[in-house]
């Protein structure tokens, strides 16, 4: 008998349901799989898997609400954090594409132009990607982030990632919370 991994399961998508974020999460991950793909339901788990609740790296204080990967990337996540068991924070976690995010700049004067967000490169998904954080709590840096060319910038490293095939990550996707997205991304 086969066990469903716990960021697979119903259960751990109705428990996301109930974070104050959830709204939040569910538009993130909507506009990037829409920015990323034409048709981002053709390419649910072939392409991208998305889990709910995911055990990376949890503590006490600090877990994830959802991963969303690319083939074998983790392309965005968000955690929350918390203090006494009350909410504290929220951090924004995004990997794209380096080229098209600097529009031919540089980096440093990406840092200058908003100061709020960390802006990190990453081999993850090869020489051309950075990830992009930010925590709800710094004022602002939701306007910042949103200002950045997202659209253009995730494109590419989604197309990039996507010819690696299949991720590892099958196992960990929840249906029914991709089925929420996507019925989001028709939406828009």
């Amino acid at each position: 008998m086969t066990s469903i991994h716990p960021s697979a399961r119903d259960e751990s998508f109705a428990e996301l349901q109930r974070d104050p974020f959830f709204e939040v999460v569910t538009d993130l991950i909507a506009d990037y799989l829409g920015d990323a793909f034409a048709d981002p339901a053709g390419g649910e788990v072939d392409r991208w898997t998305l889990s709910a609740l995911p055990p990376v790296d949890a503590t006490a204080d600090r877990h994830r609400l959802f991963s969303l990967h690319v083939g074998p990337v983790e392309v965005l996540y968000v955690e929350r954090f918390l203090e006494g068991g009350e909410i504290v924070d929220y951090r924004v976690v995004l990997c794209t594409s380096r080229s098209e995010l600097t529009a031919g700049a540089d980096l440093d004067d990406l840092l200058v132009r908003y100061p709020l967000l960390r802006v990190t490169p990453t081999d993850a998904a090869g020489a051309d990607a950075v990830l992009v954080d930010w925590f709800v709590s710094d004022d602002g840096a939701d306007d910042q982030f949103f200002d950045l060319p997202l659209a253009a910038a995730i494109r590419p490293l989604a197309e990039h990632l996507a010819t690696e095939g299949r991720g590892p990550y099958a196992q960990l996707h929840n249906r029914a919370f991709a089925a929420h997205v996507l019925g989001q991304v028709a939406a828009q």
